[in-house]
């Protein structure tokens, strides 16, 4: 029987498709643009949702959010849901978890042999071993569990007894600094413990799976004072094209986000509020800082695997769960839109090939095919209910399924993008969203209501419909035996 590979899935939280080196030179990821030059590098990769516990939901069971019943940021996995991760365990895989999961309130098996789950993003206010009852409820809650994450265990045995002694807040945008020495840092922290499990936990004669998954550089932006913030001067950053006055042409629901970070100025539509030139170049570089303190973390991840000599037979999966507005529209971080800030990821595939001549593909994938690409490639059959493709047919087939669209979806929106436009669907809305990504890659120009695009919008919304029939559980159910096709 051919060697199993060992999978390692490498995850951040709320970093955009273009805040990595390979495709910005203006973010140092120097190891991670080592990885892309031995991997599969997809341009167009997407999230299934927005919001990380529906687009973690998906990745986990490879079923999208309406399917595996956790469409929102309060629906939790029901118990029934089976995760990928339990059945790699079950086809002899050992099974980890460093970092980020946000399952919630999921009362199933997450299908992991050893776990250290840590979903804070930064040191709480109050640091205890201690439980506080403020600590259940709501997903922003730290936990359901019934003890603190190895991280807050670890800055109370270190002495820390509040946050403040951390870290402090320079503005009201959610930008601090973080000025305690890095290894208190969370994703400092998990890169650590990552190494650690490697070091002492990994199994030698059983082929493992291990997320290791850094909760940043989700907000809040608190990278400025780490030692990796002196790569960055502030005032180079580029600003983006897009300003708060192109939200007037979208949906109403878009002044939501917008008034969290200016005053909304509704009776002089032409000044809508927003974040100021200097707050978007302050919160790039912490955003950019903490982004390259991981890209550290990963380094000596990989180097490790290289040392021990496991790197050539590891199949290395790099992604994150959503982007991020990042100053796109005069706002930062994400709620319920598709933008493409929002929905649009970075991707690698390292293959478990020594040698690998990395390459660029252009065809769309979608995180929910994360479940079936490890399923495959550890030689176990990838259930009928979950996403049937597996991305390592683009390093084992000459011609592998390439998608010319992708779908995503964000409570009652449903968007499909295809090579030149989209389309966001607003169930039971007159409105809705219709770009030319050619002409428009920053989606400023909603063109909903163009006389000019109407048969390219029809168009798209036939092609919606098919697929969100396509994902109904018992589609292809035969009807009878004796009944003709249709």
């Amino acid at each position: 029987m051919k060697k199993r590979p060992n999978i390692l899935l490498i995850m951040t939280d709320e970093q955009r498709f273009d805040a990595v080196g390979y495709r910005n030179p203006e973010v140092h990821t120097p190891n991670l643009d080592r990885l892309a030059q031995e991997s599969v590098r997809f341009t167009n990769a997407y999230a299934t949702n927005p919001s990380c516990i529906p687009a973690r939901a998906a990745i986990f069971t490879g079923r999208y959010p309406s399917q595996c019943g956790a469409p929102t940021y309060m629906t939790p996995l029901p118990k029934n849901e089976v995760t990928f991760m339990s059945l790699l365990r079950a086809g002899g895989y050992h099974t980890a978890v460093v970092g980020k999961q946000h399952f919630w309130r999921y009362e199933g098996d997450k299908g992991y042999d050893w776990a250290d789950i840590i979903d804070e993003h930064f040191p709480p206010e109050v640091i205890s071993k201690e439980l506080d009852e403020s600590e259940f409820g709501l997903p922003q809650n730290l936990t359901v569990s019934d003890r603190v994450s190895s991280y807050v265990e670890f800055l109370a045995d270190s002495g820390f007894t509040r946050g403040d002694q951390l870290y402090r807040r320079l503005s009201d945008k959610g930008i601090y600094e973080f000025f305690a020495d890095e290894r208190y840092y969370v994703d400092g922290y998990v890169g650590d413990r990552g190494l650690q499990w490697l070091r002492q936990d990994c199994p030698k004669n059983t082929p493992w799976f291990l997320t290791l998954s850094f909760p940043g550089p989700h907000m809040p932006f608190d990278g400025i004072g780490l030692p990796d913030a002196a790569q960055y001067r502030g005032e180079e950053l580029a600003l983006p094209d897009s300003s708060a006055a192109d939200l007037l042409g979208k949906p109403p629901h878009y002044l939501d986000i917008l008034k969290k970070f200016g005053q909304v100025k509704l009776g002089d539509p032409r000044r809508p509020g927003g974040l100021t030139p200097q707050e978007i170049r302050s919160m790039k570089l912490a955003y950019y800082a903490d982004i390259t303190l991981i890209d550290r973390k990963i380094g000596a991840v990989l180097e490790l695997l290289k040392e021990k000599g496991l790197y050539d037979d590891t199949l290395i999966l790099f992604t994150s769960d959503h982007g991020d507005f990042m100053g796109d529209f005069g706002v930062a971080t994400k709620a319920q839109y598709l933008a493409e800030a929002l929905v649009r990821i970075p991707f690698l595939l390292k293959p478990p090939v020594a040698g690998y001549p990395g390459r660029t593909e252009a065809s769309f994938v979608s995180s929910v095919e994360i479940a079936a690409t490890c399923l495959t490639a550890a030689g176990l059959a990838v259930p009928a209910n979950m996403q049937q493709r597996s991305l390592t047919d683009f390093y084992t087939h000459p011609r592998p399924e390439r998608w010319s669209e992708v779908y995503f979806e964000a409570r009652d929106l449903r968007g499909l993008r295809g090579e030149r436009y989209k389309l966001v669907y607003y169930a039971g809305r007159q409105y809705g969203e219709f770009y030319d990504l050619q002409a428009d890659p920053g989606e400023r120009y909603n063109l909903w209501e163009a006389p000019q695009v109407q048969a390219e919008k029809r168009r798209l919304l036939d092609r919606l419909l098919d697929r969100m029939i396509s994902l109904e559980e018992y589609v292809q159910t035969e009807w009878h035996p004796t009944a003709p096709p249709i």
